[in-house]
């Protein structure tokens, strides 16, 4: 698997090759050429202020929207629109202190200086205009949190890591791959998800026990602009598609069950067949009417195995934050692995990076995937883990102790500052086995630890981690899926209800196994800089001890009536 993101990885290095190539075509491009004529401006009077703005950069969306949705059959809503952002990063001070710098032992709330306008397109002269007017606003903003950081850089005691706000001007980056359009966000295409999502959502309609169900199609095409101070300009583009279903019932005792799938695609020959999503409905509706019955889970210490999809959620929600930079030189932050770079921080067996280049895995479109981050820094294969030792951070501009230099990772939500944030994280085992012996192991481990099951978790919906000194450093994650499995020869039980909770270093030390079933999970993941689109891969891995909860209890009653659906269906005899 390394030899073949090592060869994405040398793909996207020969395409920088073709640098000259993209610095002709920017230089051509009317918006590009707009924003660095009116950033140009601007510096040369904001650079003598006192405070002065050392940086400024500005970043244009363009982005083409369809979304629909149906239920029981008929749409219930469908759009097309346009949606144009702009950001405007300033920078007030010098690299060593900024306005960026959070503040210590004062509340402020979320501090946002970044200016974002939502509208419709302006001409290249209406560009500059309205760049000129988000500019003032955020130098003026800039420049008032640039002296209450140094006021509260005085009053306040010293940090851990004293390291810049900002890191050293590296290359200027030229690069372009806008995308004119698609036809996963045409009226053709559009018309032909209603078909589909009201053909899916209408096999619903049948059954009582199903509270809500929804089936929906969503598409975005974003062309990115970036210009900034040290010369960079990258336009690039990106097309996300997705199908999706969601269904959810109630136990008698009030427990909300669910079961939902998905369906990412970035040309129209990806998207899966008629019959491949029929059979994962009735699948999903299947399992749903097992867990309204199965039986809720209890309190358990012991052997469990995570499925592929459900490790890479688990990594993400774990792992992921706990190995952004910009979080290792924050004092109110965990720091669970500050200090541990050379260190076995998890099982040897396991070695994870981030390489955000991968487009695809198995014919699987990555969402995470991204040429240039939103600092305007080339993406790169970060070995975060390996064999079990900590040898890297993901990093953004905002340099730490001994990382000075970002390595593509600085990312964000229109509106928002970027910073260090996962892209496509894999989750790699040095040996594996097929699944079927990895559920043997997983029986024979019953059988050691003296215990009357072990747990299979399939499908887990995400979770939470605290990752702050005032809170403890733990974690609860919250499976859709669970299955008891017995050391004997009796089938496997579902159950509901489960949680799985605990510490992130004993937990990640505790895997003893992993099967060679990789596969992906694709979402996106909320932050201090917005939601980002992103994927992990994993295999499924055996952990001799995780610990489980039950769920916190519904008193909700099951409703009084049948859907009136289901109702009318009875009547008509079908």
């Amino acid at each position: 698997m390394k030899r073949l993101l090592t060869i994405f990885f040398s793909l996207f290095l020969v395409s920088n090759l073709f640098a000259a190539d993209d610095a002709k075509a920017l230089g051509k491009d009317p918006i590009i050429k707009a924003m660095d004529a009116e950033l140009k401006r601007s510096m040369k009077k904001l650079s003598k202020l006192d405070p002065p703005i050392y940086f400024l950069s500005y970043q244009i969306n363009l982005e083409k929207n369809v979304s629909i949705a149906s239920t029981l059959g008929e749409n219930a809503y469908s759009y097309k629109n346009n949606r144009y952002t702009a950001d405007i990063d300033a920078r007030a001070g010098s690299r060593e202190l900024d306005n960026t710098r959070k503040l210590k032992s004062l509340d402020y709330g979320q501090r946002n200086p970044n200016i974002l306008v939502n509208g419709y397109m302006p001409s290249p002269k209406q560009i500059r205009n309205m760049l000129w007017i988000l500019t003032e606003d955020a130098v003026t903003s800039a420049q008032e949190d640039y002296l209450k950081v140094k006021t509260n850089a005085l009053t306040s005691s010293q940090r851990e890591d004293n390291s810049n706000d900002f890191s050293d001007k590296g290359k200027a980056a030229s690069y372009y791959a806008p995308i004119a359009d698609s036809p996963l966000i045409s009226q053709q295409m559009l018309d032909e998800m209603i078909k589909r999502t009201d053909e899916y959502s209408a096999i619903f309609k049948n059954q009582d026990f199903i509270l809500s169900s929804a089936v929906s199609y969503s598409a975005t095409l974003n062309n990115k602009y970036f210009v900034n101070s040290e010369g960079t300009k990258i336009v690039q583009g990106q097309i996300l598609a997705r199908l999706s279903y969601n269904i959810t019932s109630r136990n008698k005792d009030g427990m909300i069950l669910e079961r939902n799938n998905y369906y990412d695609f970035t040309t129209p020959e990806e998207i899966p067949s008629s019959e491949k999503v029929i059979s994962d409905i009735e699948q999903s509706i299947a399992e749903l009417k097992t867990l309204q019955n199965a039986p809720a889970a209890e309190p358990f210490h012991g052997p469990v195995i995570l499925r592929n999809r459900a490790t890479g959620v688990f990594f993400h929600e774990i792992l992921g934050h706990r190995v952004e930079g910009h979080r290792q030189k924050d004092d109110d932050f965990g720091q669970t692995f500050t200090n541990k770079i050379n260190e076995q921080v998890i099982s040897p067996l396991i070695s994870v990076y981030d390489n955000p280049t991968m487009k695809y895995f198995n014919n699987i479109p990555l969402r995470g995937y991204y040429a240039y981050d939103d600092e305007g820094v080339a993406s790169q294969n970060v070995m975060i883990i390996e064999k079990g030792v900590l040898s890297n951070f993901l990093m953004s501009r905002s340099p730490i102790k001994g990382f000075d230099v970002s390595n593509g990772h600085g990312r964000k939500q229109a509106g928002y500052r970027p910073v260090s944030r996962m892209g496509v994280t894999i989750v790699e085992a040095e040996q594996t086995v097929p699944f079927d012996t990895l559920k043997q192991m997983l029986k024979e481990e019953i059988k050691k630890q003296n215990k009357p099951y072990g747990l299979i978790i399939d499908d887990i919906s995400g979770g939470f981690t605290m990752i702050d000194t005032s809170n403890p450093q733990a974690f609860k994650v919250n499976p859709l899926l669970v299955y008891k499995v017995y050391p004997d020869d009796r089938p496997d039980e579902i159950i509901r209800g489960a949680d799985i909770v605990g510490t992130p270093l004993t937990s990640f030390n505790k895997i003893i196994a992993a099967a060679n079933d990789y596969d992906v999970f694709n979402g996106s993941c909320g932050a201090e800089s917005g939601w980002v689109p992103v994927s992990a891969i994993a295999p499924s891995v055996l952990i001799s001890e995780l610990e489980v909860e039950r769920v916190q209890r519904s008193y909700d009653n099951l409703p009084i009536l049948t859907p009136p659906p289901a109702e009318e269906n009875k009547k008509g005899g079908k």
